[in-house]
């Protein structure tokens, strides 16, 4: 996605008319690719739990598997901030996860204790 379209999707992600936040993120998701793994993964960190969570779809089916630490970390942000995650769970569940199962055992093995959590957790859908 060039500059100009990422902007623009990203400042309509923080839009207050709900409509065209949800309409970003489908967009998002849709024109992502594999150049924008960087830029989402910044978006992954963002205060905002409705723009990590649409950072997650993107990057579940760009790189899930690659990039599971940087998933559940915001994952868990989103439990702590008090949200219930639904949407970001569809993301992971929606991943590649036969591709996931390796990433997510060497995670069971030598994660911190919220990474083997979340890794446990998502292994059972393997």
């Amino acid at each position: 996605m060039n500059d100009q379209e990422w902007t623009e999707i990203v400042s309509r992600l923080g839009a207050s008319d709900v409509d065209m936040a949800v309409d970003a993120a489908e967009q998002l998701d849709a024109r992502s690719s594999v150049d924008d793994v960087p830029r989402l993964l910044t978006l992954l960190r963002h205060e905002d739990f409705f723009i990590r969570e649409a950072a997650a779809w993107p990057l579940c089916h760009l790189a899930g598997p690659l990039v599971l630490k940087e998933l559940f970390a915001a994952y868990q942000l989103g439990f702590e901030q008090g949200h219930d995650n639904d949407g970001f769970t569809a993301a992971l569940l929606d991943m590649d996860l036969v591709t996931a199962r390796k990433p997510l055992g060497t995670l069971l093995e030598i994660g911190d204790e919220i990474e083997k959590s979340h890794a446990a957790w998502l292994l059972e859908f393997c």
